[in-house]
């Protein structure tokens, strides 16, 4: 079971919500059929997930200002579209969606990577919305799939940047560390290791008041807790910036005072959009096209965090072993779908390719991969935390599951339909629509299509927010 671990009162709350919510949004597959009026993508076009349903995909007139511009994620009527809701999404074998939602993918781009294309959007809006400048201190606050994907983009954009990093797990700091992470914080003496790292001045007052003078230029709070923000606007010096990259489905109650003693900037940020680029220019391009150029180019490499595979009907060990970090030594557990038996997985409409799911771990270069399956893991109430459901749903394009070795998919199960609901559906959505399966390959093949999800977000989204959101990573004090 799948639930949200969040307050009504918090405002995407207030926001009307879809009639059904489709796990999984970080997916790659190929495209197996495509509506009479589909004209930028054709079958056998490789495809990531990019955006949710948005004017564009809905046909409004007219459309709304952050679509416009290209922002599909800040939508202004995605929660009062009407028409044709999305079928799937990546936890299922296929996904039916509207082409505008899709981003092709290259052949020099291989399904790991590119099932990690949306995180790694993620990390280039957030560092983009405050780009640090040569020689600044820097702040990475979480070390899961989020927060070491902003360490890689930083280190490709800005390398003279002095990079520090905030961890909860002995197996995290050394894999920040292998990216290049000046600095490691560690919870418990995190404010003396600002004063440590920056040459703050740290003051202690009443009732263990603390507060630093100096400190931070920039901030990335990948987690977005009540403690974590309470903390970053208190470690960035004045006139310094702290960019919100993870999330909270909570009200807070926070002390804010930092904002205008010491004229903290506060930003947000959600998912990705359209960008200036290429830095110090006036142009304008979509996130998924930097972090995709970032990618081919090698300036980052997201399929390292790839952790364990499971096939989908393994999910029960997929989640005990994203929740059991701490044993586990999770970042990011995928499942992919050419570990299922070919009988699981029926055959799809216009495949032809063939089916032979399988189960394997991902580990870092400098240890051994596994040919297994992962088994299951004992967990503790504390640990056993899963990621709410995105409200995110796909539209009018199918998307079949890969059929390789390495389809990778998110953990959730898709709602199902009796045959008249789902035929309806798909009358209803031929003409804008593609068809995308996710195919499986036989394993001799050296490429996988998969779909991946980030479990160990402390929350990924609510059922009325729009657009993809990013995940947040978590870490406890």
């Amino acid at each position: 079971m799948i639930y949200v671990d969040g307050d009504f009162r918090i405002s995407p709350a207030a926001l009307p919500g879809h009639r059904y919510s489709y796990p999984g949004h970080e997916v790659v597959g190929e495209v197996i059929e495509v509506g009479d009026e589909v004209q930028h993508l054709q079958v056998g076009d490789r495809v990531t997930l990019q955006s949710g349903p948005n004017c564009i995909t809905s046909e409004a007139q007219p459309i709304c200002r952050s679509c416009a511009s290209g922002n599909y994620s800040l939508c202004e009527r995605a929660n009062l579209l009407s028409g044709p809701e999305p079928i799937g999404g990546g936890w299922s074998e296929e996904l039916l969606v509207h082409e505008q939602q899709l981003f092709r993918i290259s052949s020099e781009m291989n399904d790991e990577q590119a099932v990690l294309l949306e995180p790694s959007a993620v990390a280039v809006h957030a560092v983009l919305r405050r780009l640090p400048q040569p020689d600044e201190h820097v702040l990475i606050i979480g070390a899961g799939s989020i927060g070491l994907l902003t360490l890689q983009v930083i280190h490709a954009l800005v390398p003279s940047a002095t990079v520090s990093i905030m961890a909860r797990y002995p197996f995290q700091i050394e894999q920040a560390t292998r990216m290049g992470a000046a600095h490691i914080l560690y919870p418990q003496d995190s404010y003396q290791g600002v004063e440590r790292t920056t040459g703050a001045k740290l003051f202690t007052g009443t009732f263990k008041n603390k507060m630093l003078l100096g400190g931070y230029e920039v901030i990335y709070d990948t987690i977005g807790s009540k403690e974590t923000i309470h903390d970053s606007l208190r470690w960035a010096r004045a006139g310094g910036t702290v960019v919100l990259a993870g999330l909270s489905l909570h009200t807070m109650q926070l002390d804010l005072t930092p904002i205008w003693y010491q004229e903290i900037d506060l930003i947000g940020t959600l998912a990705h959009g359209r960008e200036t680029w290429p830095i110090g220019t006036h142009e304008q391009c979509s996130t998924f096209s930097i972090a995709a150029e970032m990618i081919e180019s090698e300036q980052i490499h997201p399929e390292k965090l790839i952790t364990h595979r499971f096939a989908l009907t393994n999910y029960r060990s997929a989640f005990a072993t994203a929740t059991a970090k701490s044993r586990s030594r999770a970042i990011k557990v995928v499942f992919d779908f050419a570990l299922l038996p070919a009988s699981v997985v029926p055959n799809v409409r216009a495949s032809a390719r063939q089916r032979h799911p399988v189960t394997t771990a991902a580990v870092w270069p400098q240890e051994q991969q596994s040919t297994h399956e992962e088994t299951n893991l004992a967990t503790s109430p504390d640990e056993y935390f899963i990621q709410p459901v995105s409200a995110f749903a796909p539209e009018p394009v199918e998307i079949p599951l890969p059929t390789t070795p390495g389809s990778i998919v998110e953990i959730e199960q898709a709602p199902q339909f009796s045959t008249e609901e789902q035929s309806a559906l798909e009358d209803q959505n031929q003409t804008n629509t593609s068809v995308i399966s996710k195919p499986k390959r036989s394993r001799q093949s050296t490429q996988s299509h998969k779909n991946t999800e980030d479990i160990q977000a402390s929350a990924e989204a609510i059922g009325n927010t729009t657009g993809t959101n990013p995940a947040s990573d978590t870490l406890e004090k």
